[in-house]
């Protein structure tokens, strides 16, 4: 039986020392990143590092600007569709969703000059920026399930008094949100500190999610490199990554049972915007072996990222008392929380061979340990955050591995024309996770002695992912199982001069 105690939470905006919104996911998100940047690179897929010559190399093998022998301008537009399947398990079908958007890959000058010493064939400085991550996404998933995300609220909210002070008592803003809507609430008037929901053990509910994600990874590039005798180069890349990411997700439950006398809707809303500016360091060499084969390799340091979470929820629930509908609300005040996240070292090979005026193939391996990566409350000193920390970084000791990332590339040239294909193999960074498929194709034109035209497609399907849309006592109650295959057209504009 209801009580009348809401009059007395409803009036309560609850907000939490952290939202625990921090996740293993968000330092795998900032860890994986994209070889690409012009539609060049991208065309055949990415392992450019023994070559240079393309303002790509500037986030990969920085070495390779040195081959640059005139000053150039590049810009690079990009278009993105994500599809995305989503599929409740125990339900007969996947819901499909898409989501187009368009948006810059790469934005670039370079500027050869002669050095002084004779030794010395020429030297580069780069500056501009590369797009290493794209985070646009939909997903939408229903069916009827047993169990209800008001299990979830009941557990957090439990021995904490209804008419606390919520605003320094409560841990998790979902379980405050939770008691001042009415979705869980008192059975006895005489203890305030346990709580129900209006839902038998194992109800069949009628549940949907909507997912909104957009959002990149870009990163700032000023590079200078030299190139030795023709022979061996080398260049350092101080890059500057700028993240925005956004997400956007409305979770419902509906009654399926009509003997549930008290329920009729939920609808749960949460919002996430994430900006961040970090710093890292690249290092590379090529070193030439005859005018045919040429050998890159490349370290890059850890990227040190100073996130900030901007966050807000709220929570509609609709309910009866005595036959007559009674709609409950809560609004979260709108929160922050910075934080820092360093990601992985990662060290790069790359061979290439060079066919004359024929054009080229090229080979590239990239070694990622995830399991370097790292979360950093230190801007907190609640006691609550400092567990949250360690409980994330043994996430990342216990669920992540180290990976290859291996791409395979090459170029046909025909007079003024090129034309490119490749392929990548993007290991997973989850233990027991699937490998993700990278296709790429491209073409390119010189239009006269100093501008070119470059386009290139690019496909990735990622294996099978678990997304579980609420945790139960730390363990989903519900599985979603999701596949995403992402497309993209770029075109770069070169000018030489």
């Amino acid at each position: 039986m209801r009580y009348l105690i809401f009059s007395i939470t409803l009036g309560y905006l609850i907000t939490p020392l952290l939202l625990n919104g921090q996740t293993l996911q968000d330092a795998v998100r900032y860890s994986q990143l994209e070889a690409g940047g012009t539609a060049r690179t991208v065309g055949i897929g990415g392992g450019i590092g023994a070559l240079g010559a393309d303002f790509s190399v500037l986030s990969t093998n920085p070495a390779g600007l040195a081959t640059f022998r005139r000053s150039e301008f590049t810009f690079t537009p990009l278009l993105n569709r994500n599809e995305n399947e989503s599929q409740l398990e125990d339900q007969a079908e996947p819901n499909v969703t898409n989501k187009v958007n368009f948006g810059f890959s790469n934005l670039g000058l370079v500027f050869p000059s002669r050095p002084l010493s004779a030794n010395w064939t020429n030297t580069a400085f780069g500056i501009g920026f590369n797009r290493l991550a794209t985070y646009t996404q939909r997903a939408y998933y229903e069916g009827i399930t047993p169990g209800s995300i008001t299990e979830r609220w009941a557990n957090l909210a439990q021995g904490i008094p209804a008419d606390a002070d919520f605003y320094n008592d409560y841990g998790e803003i979902e379980g405050g949100l939770a008691v001042a809507a009415g979705a869980i609430y008192n059975t006895d008037p005489n203890d305030n500190t346990t709580y129900t929901t209006d839902f038998l053990p194992g109800e069949l509910l009628e549940r949907s999610q909507n997912i909104r994600r957009r959002g990149s990874l870009n990163e700032m590039v000023i590079s200078y490199a030299g190139n030795f005798k023709d022979r061996f180069m080398i260049g350092a890349t101080m890059g500057l990554p700028l993240v925005n990411f956004e997400e956007n997700k409305t979770y419902v439950e509906t009654v399926v049972d009509p003997t549930n006398p008290v329920f009729n809707e939920l609808t749960y809303k949460e919002k996430l915007n994430t900006t961040a500016i970090g710093i890292n360091f690249k290092l590379g060499m090529i070193y030439r072996v005859n005018q045919t084969f040429r050998v890159g390799v490349a370290i890059h340091t850890p990227t040190g990222f100073g996130m900030k979470d901007s966050f807000s929820s709220s929570l509609d629930y609709s309910y009866n008392i005595g036959g007559i509908p009674t709609p409950g609300s809560a609004v979260s005040p709108d929160g922050n929380f910075e934080y820092r996240i360093r990601t992985p070292w990662r060290a790069i090979g790359s061979v290439g061979f060079v066919f004359e005026k024929k054009g080229f193939i090229v080979a590239e391996v990239e070694y990622v340990d995830y399991l370097n990566a790292n979360f950093n409350f230190n801007e907190t000193s609640n006691q609550g955050d400092i567990e949250y920390e360690g409980e994330l970084n043994q996430q990342i000791a216990d669920q992540l591995k180290s990976g290859l990332n291996i791409r395979l590339g090459g170029e046909y040239a025909m007079d003024r024309f090129r034309f490119r294909g490749g392929y990548t193999i993007a290991q997973s960074p989850y233990e027991g996770g699937e490998a993700a498929g990278v296709l790429s194709l491209g073409a390119g034109a010189w239009l006269s002695e100093s501008v070119f035209l470059d386009a290139a497609y690019r496909q990735q399907t990622t294996g099978e992912q678990q997304y579980a849309p609420y945790l139960l006592n730390g363990q989903p109650t519900q599985n979603v199982n999701q596949f995403d295959t992402r497309s993209q057209i770029l075109m770069t504009l070169g000018f030489k001069f």
